[in-house]
C-alpha cells in the first residue's frame, strides 16, 4: 500500500515538474532579465575590436606619389599662324579618275578641305624624270635639260635613271630653299640623291625602288622626327610609286590598281595622324603644315609593245644609235659619209623608211612643237620618235617586233604621250593643310611649271633664276 502511494506521488511531481517546463518554454525569457556587476578595468567591446584589428592588420610600404597631374597628355593643338612647313609628296601615275573610282575617305577630307584639281596637264614628254625636273625647276626640257628617263648627254654617254643632279642645267626647289636657310628633306626624288653645292640636310645616296611606300614614309619619318637641329625642317620632299606600280602592273582600270589607291590612301591617313599628334616636336613654334601632292604624267591601256631596234632592222641601225623607252624614241646617226652628199643620201633614206611605220610620228628638231619647248643642246637626237596612244618602246623582245604586253616585261600601262593627244596624261594634284589649307576649292586646268614658285611662296623665300614665278593661288 505505501509503495503504491509513494509511486502515485512521484508521477505527480514528474507531471508538475513537466507542466512548469512547458510553460517557461512557450512563455520565452522576455521576463528574465540577467544584470552583470561592472568591474573597474571594463571597456566597450566595440573599442576592443577596433584595436585588434589595428594591432594585427600587415601595413602596405609607402609610396611616394609625385605632386603633377596623372591625367594623360592631350597632344598640343597646331596653332598656325607662324612659319609653314611644306611636304611635298609626288604619287607617279595619279590618273584624276582614280579616287572617284577608289574608297579613299583621307584623300576626300583633304579635297573638301583644301584644294585640287583632275586636271594637272604635264608638259610633253610625259615621263618620269623630265616631268619631275620641270615641277622641281619650274622650267621646261628647253631649260632644264632632262629629255627622257634614259638619254645621252654631250660627251656621247647614255645615262638611265640617273642619280647625279649636275645633268640638271636649273636649279630645283630643294637646292634653292637650302640656299636661302630653309632646312630640307628630299627624298627618292629624281636626280637629288647626288648633290652638290648646297646640298639638303637629308637626302638619299640611291633609289631602292623594291621599297612600298609605307616604307619610304616610314623612312620620311625616322629622319623628321629624330632631327634635333634647333632650325627645324621646313620643306619635305618624297616620291611614293605604289600607285604607279600597281597600275603598269594591272593596267589603269583594274581593281588591282584602285587597291592600292585606297591602300595609299590609308597609309597616309596614318601618316598625318601621327604628324599632327607631334607637331611641337616637328615644327617651329606655331608653324602650319602645307602638303602639296602632284603627279609625273596619268596613265593608259597599254595596247602594244615595239623593240624598235628589231623594228627598223640591222640594215638601217648600222647609221643609227636608239634610246627609246615608254612613248618617246630618239635616233642619233652615226658612221655617214664624210661627204655631205652622201650622207644626205643616206639620212633620205632613213627617213622615208621611218615614214613607213605607222606606229608613230617621225619629229625632226625644227618639226617639233614650239610649245612643247622639247629641245636640249647635245642631249636630243637627230630625229624625234612619238608613239601612237597605247604603244610602248621597250627592250624585251618577241618573236615579231611589234607584240602584245603579256608577251612581254609584264606591264600593262603606257605613258609619256602628248597631253592634247591623250587626255588620260592629265593627273590629280591636291593642296592642303593643318590647321587649315593655304588653299580651297577647284584648280582647274594648271601646268607642271607654277609649282616651284608656288612652294617658294609658302617658305617665304625666292624662286631660282629661270624659274616661272607666277603662282597657285595660296596664301
Amino acid at each position: 500500500m505505501f509503495r503504491s502511494l509513494a509511486s502515485s506521488l512521484i508521477t505527480l511531481f514528474i507531471v508538475i515538474l513537466a507542466g512548469l517546463l512547458l510553460l517557461f518554454i512557450t512563455k520565452g525569457s522576455a521576463d528574465l532579465s540577467f544584470k552583470r556587476v561592472a568591474m573597474a578595468e571594463d571597456r566597450p567591446t566595440k573599442e576592443v575590436l577596433n584595436e585588434y584589428i589595428v594591432a594585427n592588420t600587415v601595413k602596405p610600404e609607402s609610396v611616394d606619389v609625385p605632386d603633377t597631374d596623372m591625367t594623360k597628355e592631350e597632344p598640343e593643338v597646331m596653332a598656325g599662324g607662324g612659319p609653314k612647313v611644306v611636304l611635298w609628296i609626288s604619287i607617279p601615275g595619279f590618273r584624276g579618275d582614280y579616287i572617284e573610282n577608289s574608297d579613299t575617305p583621307f584623300f576626300d577630307r583633304m579635297i573638301q578641305e583644301g584644294a585640287s584639281t583632275t586636271k594637272l596637264r604635264p608638259n610633253f614628254p610625259c615621263l618620269d624624270f623630265p616631268a619631275h625636273a620641270s615641277l622641281a625647276t619650274g622650267t621646261l626640257v628647253d631649260k632644264h635639260g632632262i629629255p627622257l628617263d634614259r638619254f645621252r648627254i654631250e660627251s656621247g654617254e647614255f645615262v638611265d635613271h640617273p642619280l647625279d643632279q649636275s645633268l640638271l642645267l636649273t636649279e630645283p626647289i630643294w637646292t634653292t630653299a637650302t640656299r636661302q636657310g630653309i632646312r630640307t628633306l628630299v627624298h627618292d626624288w629624281p636626280l637629288s640623291q647626288k648633290q652638290g653645292e648646297n646640298a639638303t640636310a637629308y637626302s638619299l645616296p640611291s633609289y631602292d625602288p623594291a621599297l612600298t611606300d609605307q616604307q619610304r614614309l616610314d623612312a620620311l619619318w625616322n629622319a623628321w622626327s629624330n632631327d634635333k637641329d634647333e632650325n627645324k625642317l621646313r620643306l619635305l620632299m618624297i616620291r611614293l610609286n605604289g600607285i604607279f606600280e600597281a597600275g603598269m602592273k594591272n593596267g589603269p582600270r583594274e581593281t588591282g590598281t584602285y587597291k592600292a589607291v585606297s591602300e595609299l590612301d590609308g597609309i597616309l591617313a596614318e601618316f598625318f595622324k601621327k604628324v599632327e599628334e607631334n607637331w611641337a616636336t616637328l615644327a617651329p613654334k606655331n608653324g602650319a603644315l602645307s602638303v602639296v601632292i602632284t603627279t609625273d604624267h596619268g596613265l593608259v591601256d597599254l595596247d602594244k609593245n615595239i623593240n624598235l631596234p628589231q623594228l627598223l632592222g640591222p640594215d638601217l641601225m648600222k647609221n643609227l644609235e636608239v634610246t627609246a623607252h615608254d612613248a618617246v624614241g630618239h635616233l642619233f646617226f652615226k658612221d655617214l659619209p664624210e661627204n655631205a652628199a652622201q650622207a644626205k643620201i643616206v639620212t633620205d633614206n632613213l627617213d622615208g623608211e621611218l615614214k613607213k611605220r605607222i606606229y608613230f610620228r617621225t619629229l625632226t628638231q625644227d618639226e617639233l612643237p614650239a610649245d612643247w619647248a622639247y629641245h636640249a643642246q647635245g642631249r636630243m637626237g637627230d630625229r624625234v620618235l612619238v608613239l601612237k596612244n597605247g604603244y610602248a618602246f621597250t627592250d624585251a623582245t618577241a618573236k615579231e617586233p611589234v607584240f602584245e604586253p603579256g608577251e612581254g616585261p609584264g606591264l600593262f600601262g603606257g605613258f609619256g604621250y602628248p597631253v592634247e593627244t591623250s587626255v588620260r596624261m592629265s593627273g590629280e594634284s591636291i593642296i592642303w593643310g593643318l590647321p587649315s589649307s593655304p588653299a580651297s576649292g577647284d584648280l582647274g586646268e594648271i601646268n607642271f611649271q607654277k609649282y616651284h614658285a608656288t612652294v617658294c611662296k609658302l617658305l617665304g623665300i625666292q624662286p631660282a633664276e629661270g624659274a616661272v614665278t607666277e603662282t597657285l593661288p595660296v596664301e
